[in-house]
């Protein structure tokens, strides 16, 4: 093996490793990258055969939210307790 071939070696090694280094840092599940997927489902079951601007409550990981229940975010039909004044935890969206 000659010197040529071992750089190119070398080189198609460290070419693999830092794409795949890249590709592995870029697969964080959206949880843990702050990305929101919705309502939890609890906000949408205490909505089921409610009008909108009927009062609702349930329960989520942050406590008790206390709301309304407004059309969908994402423009369905259905529709989502939306706490007062924000979101759960007294965070408000910017």
């Amino acid at each position: 093996m000659n010197t040529r071939q071992l750089i190119r070696g070398i080189t198609r090694v460290f070419i693999i490793v830092s794409y795949l280094s890249y590709t592995v840092a870029n697969a964080q599940p959206a949880q843990q990258s702050g990305e929101r997927r919705g309502p939890p489902p609890e906000a949408l079951e205490v909505c089921v055969d409610q009008t909108e601007g009927a009062a609702c409550t349930f329960t989520s990981p942050r406590g008790e939210v206390t709301g309304s229940c407004i059309a969908s975010p994402k423009g369905e039909e259905e529709l989502v307790c939306a706490p007062e004044g924000g979101r759960p935890g007294g965070e408000h969206e910017n």
